[in-house]
């Protein structure tokens, strides 16, 4: 039967077995790679973005070409959607790896203690860790929804520049619709980077935690054996 105690303002959860990883942590341990994985492969993509964005511009410094100028700024706006959304994925895996590490030291711990014939006592999830999942899942979000609001402003800048000669109402009513996305757009995906930053600091801190909280009943383990001998 599970017993809650309260120690030092921390809810602890005392088994008579060992524990566990939690919804999250397993998710960790699949997800960590894969999102680290697409991350990368989004950058690298920007990348390529970026370098087609310069070839085609060098064309325009030669001969104006609607369609050209079209493709140039439909790149550099999806370019710059990418590595945003990349890093985000980076950040992500990097999240859900911090989230695989809480889940060996949660798991390990009470192997620990379930090996020395103890009740084990387990850390039950402290507000830190949902500070984390809170953010993780709002930084990422924020992130995608960022990313497409990039694409509909693509699309209308290229729709605004496509067989153009020049501008005229139709040109400056899209390229202010797309403008107007962007603005947007940028600052939104820049705050989801900086939720996914904040969350890996709330995780880092609740490993920081956990660990603390293990080294204390390590010692109180011992003790108890002292004693006992």
């Amino acid at each position: 039967m599970t017993v809650f105690t309260q120690i030092a303002h921390d809810r602890v959860i005392t088994r008579d077995h060992g524990v566990g990883r939690t919804l999250v942590q397993t998710l960790g341990a699949y997800l960590w790679l894969p999102m680290t994985v697409m991350g990368a492969m989004l950058v690298l993509t920007a990348f390529a973005l970026g370098i087609a964005q310069a070839v085609l511009g060098a064309d325009l410094f030669k001969e104006f070409d609607a369609a050209d100028k079209a493709n140039v700024e439909t790149l550099a706006t999806l370019s710059g959607g990418f590595v945003l959304l990349g890093i985000g994925f980076l950040l992500s895996g990097i999240s859900f790896a911090l989230a695989r590490i809480a889940g060996i030291f949660r798991v390990g711990g009470g192997q620990v203690q379930e090996a020395t014939g103890s009740e084990v006592h387990t850390l039950a999830m402290p507000w830190t860790a949902w500070a984390f999942l809170v953010l993780m899942m709002m930084g990422l979000m924020i992130v995608i929804g960022g990313f497409v609001v990039q694409v509909v402003a693509a699309v209308n800048i290229h729709d605004a520049w496509i067989d153009a000669t020049g501008p005229n109402g139709a040109i400056a009513y899209k390229l202010g619709r797309a403008h107007t996305l962007t603005t947007w757009a940028g600052p939104v995906q820049r705050f989801g980077v900086a939720a996914l930053f904040t969350g890996i600091a709330f995780m880092l801190a609740t490993i920081i935690h956990i660990l603390r909280f293990q080294a204390t009943r390590i010692t109180q383990l011992s003790e108890q054996r002292k004693r006992a001998s």
